[in-house]
């Protein structure tokens, strides 16, 4: 199991609470927090290594701030190392999950242990059976996962679990499905097991088969092992391959250097950031205000980097910075308006990815400056090459069934009680991330244009965009939509939808012109109505833990030579839609959450891996209008007669 899942994988989508199904078809639960960094002991059972864990440790002052966790672990890789016996062999602990299997030639049903190795016959004298995982489960919206409550379902109140039995006869409906009790008779069908309702907001479960049968949730999370916690919330009973049964919460960050430190503390940063580095005893010793303990731990630090150690005041700014986060260039443009955290988080990226980066500021983050083609430098503003990225994903809870509208609140109370048995004190809290390094372009547009092109066309933007459906993209925070809901309005919703729309139209060309697959590239959306400080920019970037996330051949896209026909083509590709004009017609809001208008599989829409926001918030027209008015998109004027390649 161990090395069946890559690193990255073990952030999504199969971080702690997921079912894996491994190459044998026996699906497990991926443990806890307090299950990883393990080895494997024949004589003790599972034993952790701390120097191990230790040298998984991930930085990044950005998202530790935002998530308020002081730290990041890398997920551990299973791999033989005889000279570093702590780091061999590590694993990731999964539990069997369901408990419950069937054998496929009698119909009879066992219940296994979370830690059952071999499925042997539970009985003396019985035979060798053919196990197989049953199908069902029972889930809640609180994130509790448990067997399906197959006894209490068919109303069989015998001792023990050994009498079931489960008969399927393969018939289009839950009526084929029946389980019974040899013992005592009780027999009863899974129809209407599956049912569920939920309120008119889609924030919670209302109602459900297995609540009308008189069954509650309780509380389990075999993830952590036997652990089971109070639970109000109603079980659902579910197909255990079920999409719905585990959103994994993830957030990423482009690495951000200092852009204000001076060149002697950039390269005691540079060493202090090695993966052999582990900073975090000297950040709590500066939380809790003992500099000059933490001053003695750093130089021992730095001394073997050293012929002569920098000056105690260099070595405290570097540290001091890498604990706050980026610091951004002086003139970046500052909001008027309050914004929230994650908004706030995005625009630093803005503010540095807009500038050039070279080598000698940083290592991990270079930024080249490319010319805007005379014939777009009406409508785009910048266009930069991002020869070098490198992105930190962390995994930090999970939900089931209905995700949540804020997932960072409570944070990191939540992901703490969720992810751990024995959360850790808060000094050292962690979540698991993983380093990834890739390119990227980051486009921006003509804000003067921008401007213009929502006053020219106001009448029909407020016609097509009217207030419900802006409202509800206000409500949806993955939009990034502005803190106060007064300043929900269509020229906000417009801008929105044209660069995030704009953005899918140069990926989806993009897949043809670079070599990358559509899954393998991904966005990220600078968007903000400002009046001071507005924002109307992408990064389309490629960030993997193996070679497809260096090739060069993204960033070559940037050149001018290049960047102008890519334009073209991709915005004569988008004019028109097979679907058209029905994917083109103005129904009030299509998509899971009604937040899309002119959008479909045909046209913009992405694998969920490329788009940040699961495909929400897009409209084809903003762009290259209708067909009834194609004159009204932003790039309207730019795709007449353009060819089509």
């Amino acid at each position: 199991m161990a090395s069946e899942i890559r690193l990255g994988q073990l952030i999504a989508p199969f971080g702690s609470g997921s079912i894996y199904t491994d190459k044998n078809g026996t699906p497990n639960i991926i443990c806890g927090l307090d299950f990883w960094h393990m080895q494997r002991d024949e004589r003790h059972g599972w034993k952790a290594d701390e120097s191990a864990v230790r040298k998984h440790i991930i930085d990044e002052p950005r998202l530790s701030a935002l998530l308020h966790v002081p730290q990041f672990r890398q997920p551990p890789e299973y791999c033989f190392d005889d000279q570093n016996p702590g780091l061999s062999r590590l694993e990731v602990q999964t539990h069997r999950f369901p408990t419950w299997y069937v054998d496929t030639l009698s119909g009879k049903m066992r219940r296994f242990s979370l830690d059952t190795q071999k499925l042997a016959p539970l009985e003396k004298g019985e035979k060798q059976a053919r196990w197989r995982p049953v199908r069902f489960i029972s889930v809640c919206s609180n994130g509790h996962v448990a067997d399906f409550p197959w006894k209490v379902w068919c109303g069989c109140e015998c001792p023990g679990d050994s009498d079931l039995a489960l008969s399927d006869s393969g018939g289009p409906d839950l009526r084929s499905v029946r389980v019974s009790c040899k013992r005592c008779g009780k027999s009863k069908t899974l129809a209407g097991s599956m049912g569920m309702e939920l309120s008119p907001q889609r924030d919670q479960v209302v109602k459900s088969g297995l609540r009308s049968a008189n069954i509650h949730c309780g509380g389990e999370r075999p993830w952590l092992g036997q652990s089971v916690q109070p639970c109000c919330a109603l079980p659902v009973a579910v197909l255990i391959n079920q999409s719905n049964i585990y959103f994994g919460k993830t957030l990423s960050s482009i690495y951000l250097p200092d852009m204000t430190s001076e060149r002697t503390v950039s390269d005691i940063q540079k060493v202090l950031r090695r993966d052999d580095m582990d900073l975090s005893s000297s950040k709590i010793l500066l939380q809790m205000g003992d500099r000059s303990t933490a001053l003695i731990k750093l130089k021992e630090m730095l001394k073997p980097h050293y012929q002569g150690l920098p000056d105690d005041e260099s070595i405290m700014q570097a540290i001091e910075s890498l604990s706050r986060g980026t610091s951004l260039p002086s003139d970046a443009p500052q909001p008027v308006a309050p914004e929230s955290q994650t908004l706030a988080f995005r625009r630093a990226e803005y503010s540095v990815l807009r500038h050039e980066v070279g080598l000698g500021v940083d290592e991990e983050l270079r930024v080249v400056k490319s010319l805007v083609p005379d014939e777009l430098k009406q409508w785009f503003g910048r266009v930069n090459l991002v020869e070098r990225l490198r992105e930190t994903r962390v995994f930090y809870g999970f939900e089931r069934l209905i995700r949540a509208r804020d997932p960072l609140v409570d944070m990191p109370t939540s992901a703490m009680s969720q992810l751990f048995l024995h959360p850790p004190e808060s000094a050292i809290q962690w979540l698991p991330a993983v380093k990834n390094y890739g390119e990227g372009i980051y486009i921006e547009l003509n804000e003067f244009a921008v401007k213009q092109w929502l006053i020219d066309n106001a009448t029909w933007l407020e016609a097509r965009l009217d207030q419900a459906f802006v409202d509800r993209m206000g409500n949806e925070l993955n939009l990034l939509p502005p803190l106060q809901s007064n300043a929900w309005t269509p020229q906000w919703a417009a801008r929105y939808l044209l660069v995030h729309t704009l953005a899918h139209i140069m990926i989806n060309q993009m897949v043809f012109e670079c070599g990358y697959s559509s899954a393998a590239l991904k966005e990220r959306i600078f968007v903000s109505g400002d009046p001071k400080a507005p924002m109307a920019a992408f990064l389309i970037y490629t960030a993997a833990g193996d070679s497809e996330g260096s090739l060069g051949g993204l960033v070559r896209i940037g050149r001018p030579e290049l960047f102008g026909p890519v334009v073209r083509r991709a915005l004569s590709r988008a004019s028109w839609c097979s679907a058209d004009p029905v994917c083109s017609e103005d129904l009030g809001g299509t998509g899971s959450r009604r937040v899309n208008k002119a959008a479909c599989h045909a046209c913009v829409l992405l694998p969920e891996t490329a788009c940040e926001t699961v495909n929400s918030g897009l409209d084809r027209a903003m762009v290259i209008g209708t067909p009834q008015v194609p004159n009204y998109g932003f790039l309207s004027d730019l795709i007449q007669g353009a060819p089509y390649d």
